[in-house]
């Protein structure tokens, strides 16, 4: 029988100075709404060339599905595109800065040291497949320093930020920024059977691009 992360005591903790794990930050109803959001965006732009994909890294490709909002992650090289072949890059729906601001609020009274709200100004939504991962990188193409805050859904995974693992499950928010804004991070392959809500893990991260 699977556990609803929702109702097991876990407590908001700091992870490393500017890290903060928010555990069931979202109620199961509000976790619905969300993944059912993140799907109709992803309708929205299929068949296009800022649908979902699999973005290209070298020879290969990333276990993630990606989709960007506000503005496009364009791969070898890596840079910041709002148009891909006169396709305009979808907007960062309103509610995320309401998200992101609540999140933050409550991260503060763990850290302070998380420092400010970030203006939400690009947000990557990414779908992983059960038993996927992503790979030990350092966020650096923004230019804001601002935190950046991460939302789970789904399966449980791990996240490794400079030798710390935190267990997320379906709900949790995660914020890192100050000393750890540039900290190499990433996650282990989320975990099949963690989940009735997705086969698979949803993960939004929301960022300031500009300082």
């Amino acid at each position: 029988m699977l556990f609803d992360a929702t109702v097991i005591p876990r407590e908001p903790n700091r992870v490393m100075p500017g890290v903060v794990h928010l555990p069931a930050f979202f109620t199961s109803d509000e976790q619905r709404e969300i993944i059912e959001q993140a799907r109709e965006l992803a309708r929205s732009v299929a068949g296009t060339p800022v649908a979902m994909r699999q973005p290209r890294v070298g020879k290969g490709k990333m276990d993630a599905w990606m989709l960007s909002l506000g503005w496009f992650w364009a791969t070898n090289p890596y840079r910041m595109l709002q148009e891909v072949d006169g396709y305009q890059v979808p907007p960062v729906p309103e509610n995320f800065q309401r998200i992101a601001g609540e999140v933050m609020d409550r991260a503060r009274e763990i850290d302070p040291r998380v420092g400010e709200t970030p203006r939400v100004e690009t947000a990557l939504v990414n779908f992983y497949p059960p038993g996927k991962g992503m790979g030990m990188h350092v966020d650096a193409e923004e230019e804001s320093e601002n935190a950046v805050v991460s939302l789970s859904f789904g399966q449980d995974c791990v996240f490794r930020i400079e030798g710390h693992d935190t267990l997320l499950m379906s709900g949790d928010a995660l914020v890192f920024g100050g000393p750890a804004r540039r900290a190499r991070h990433g996650v282990l392959g989320a975990k099949k059977g963690t989940s009735t809500l997705l086969e698979g893990r949803l993960n939004i991260t929301m960022r300031q691009m500009e300082k």
